[in-house]
């Protein structure tokens, strides 16, 4: 019986990896497209582009597990009804629950897997992937210097440059400073380079000139400077997004279980943290009620050798059902203290598949003890 264990086991881990692979590069692609418009505006590379979407894998890792297990325990039960494997099985003695174990071994190793990357992976995966697209959105380079196109990233600074050289200077570069009351002063030069100093953000301009014409009239006469070398100090001008905000679905679970001490105002978002904790602590345990929906209905009938179409469609039927009902229930009582009600639904079917296996195994010991 061990050995008849692993190789189901094995079979279903096998099918397991190759269906979740498939499932989650199918929704990473469709996750990433929304990004890429974002990579081209900011000229970013290709590794920016996969540095900042592979970060996506493992919360659609945790999100596909379950319905791939579900797909893969049904695979292989297919495969073993079409090979007569549970029939002879059946026929050897073996019962209910000792048939259940192998496939029972698989979903608490996935549960288990889950639980790991929803409580430390998946956390720090979305909050780097947070900062990252935080820094990319809020890039100076890219979002206050782009080619041939006037940016206003002040109400008194105008800017515009003419090309980028293969090393990311600047070419041609035009700047019109309204910011004194009285003079209007422009900034030109051949070429530029931006950088990032004891956190200043300073503009070095190469063969260049300066403008400087009154803004009242009164002096008609523009004041013309030119400069090999000159540095302007942009940091009043150009601005970035220090803090990063983390939605409730990105933080660490430490962090929604335990809030800092807030106002009576924020406790209803409080409350909305730890409804989404134990989401997520909830969440795995479909993954184990999937299975065992799969095996109440696809070993009802091991006499025939084809597993009944009508039978699959229960499955599926029954999980996707069960799933919008345990999101449906989460959403309603997001603003409740009622955490307990997350587990109802995914232990409701854990529990009762359970009992259902126990009285099954103890009515087929007592028949046989009968016919002895």
């Amino acid at each position: 019986m061990r050995n008849i264990n692993k190789y189901i086991f094995q079979n279903i881990l096998v099918i397991f990896i190759v269906i979740i692979t498939i499932m989650t590069s199918l929704a990473w692609i469709s996750q990433t497209l929304r990004y890429i418009p974002l990579i081209i505006e900011k000229d970013r590379s290709i590794i920016d582009f996969l540095s900042l979407t592979s970060l996506l894998y493992p919360w659609l890792l945790t999100l596909m597990a379950p319905s791939s297990l579900l797909i893969a325990c049904v695979i292989v039960l297919d495969r073993m009804i079409r090979d007569s494997e549970l029939v002879i099985l059946n026929s050897s003695g073996v019962s209910p629950y000792q048939k259940t174990i192998p496939f029972l071994k698989i979903s608490i190793l996935i549960t288990l897997l889950i639980y790991i990357f929803s409580i430390y992976i998946t956390p720090w995966s979305m909050q780097n992937f947070r900062g990252k697209l935080t820094n990319i959105k809020s890039d100076i380079i890219s979002s206050s210097f782009q080619e041939n196109e006037f940016i206003t990233p002040d109400e008194h600074y105008t800017i515009f440059i003419a090309d980028r050289n293969a090393d990311g200077d600047f070419i041609g570069v035009i700047i019109n400073d309204t910011s004194n009351d009285k003079n209007m002063v422009t900034y030109t030069s051949r070429q530029a380079k931006l950088y990032s100093l004891y956190d200043q953000i300073i503009l070095e301009m190469i063969d260049g000139q300066i403008f400087n014409s009154n803004k009242q009239g009164v002096d008609k006469e523009i004041d013309i400077i030119s400069f090999e070398n000159y540095n302007i100090n942009l940091s009043n001008v150009i601005t970035t997004a220090q803090n990063v905000y983390f939605k409730p679905s990105e933080k660490s679970l430490e962090e929604l279980l335990n809030p800092p001490n807030t106002s009576s105002e924020e406790i209803e978002r409080n409350i909305q943290f730890k409804n989404e904790a134990h989401i997520r602590l909830s969440n795995p345990l479909y993954a184990i009620s999937f299975v065992f929906i799969a095996l109440f209905f696809l070993q009802k009938d091991l006499n025939s050798r084809l597993l009944k179409s009508r039978y699959i469609i229960y499955v599926a039927g029954i999980s996707f059902s069960i799933k919008i009902m345990g999101i449906s229930l989460s959403s309603k009582i997001r603003n409740f203290e009622l955490y307990f009600i997350h587990y109802t639904i995914p232990l409701s079917i854990i529990i009762s598949y359970l009992l259902y296996i126990f009285f099954i195994t103890q009515k087929e010991i007592k028949t046989k003890n009968a016919n002895l």
